[in-house]
């Protein structure tokens, strides 16, 4: 498995409903949409106006072949909630095990 993460910035505790909103109604769907697609997580760091996202793809070239498009969806969607994007990694993982990952 391989993990995409995305670091935001301009994440204020005032736009958290607005970004999990996105996130159910656009961004989800869209993501579903991609071959290999394995689940994505929000971190949000209130604190600090971060949030980091974790996109899960069953493979590498799921990840890269995704990413061709994704790249600029996510600055239109991000910016479009205010967020501006600080980083994006991919990383293997090795080990991802979900109990019932409650929402």
């Amino acid at each position: 498995m391989f993990a995409r993460v995305v670091e935001f910035s301009g994440a204020a505790p005032d736009k958290r409903d607005q970004m999990l909103q996105v996130v159910h109604e656009n961004v989800l769907p869209m993501l579903r949409q991609y071959d290999g697609f394995g689940g994505y997580i929000v971190l949000h760091d209130e604190a600090n106006d971060r949030a980091k996202a974790i996109l899960l793809w069953e493979s590498r070239e799921a990840a890269e072949s995704a990413e061709e498009t994704l790249h600029d969806r996510r600055r239109t969607i991000s910016g479009g909630v205010g967020l501006t994007i600080e980083s994006e990694d991919l990383y293997e993982a090795p080990v991802v095990e979900l109990e019932g990952a409650p929402v």
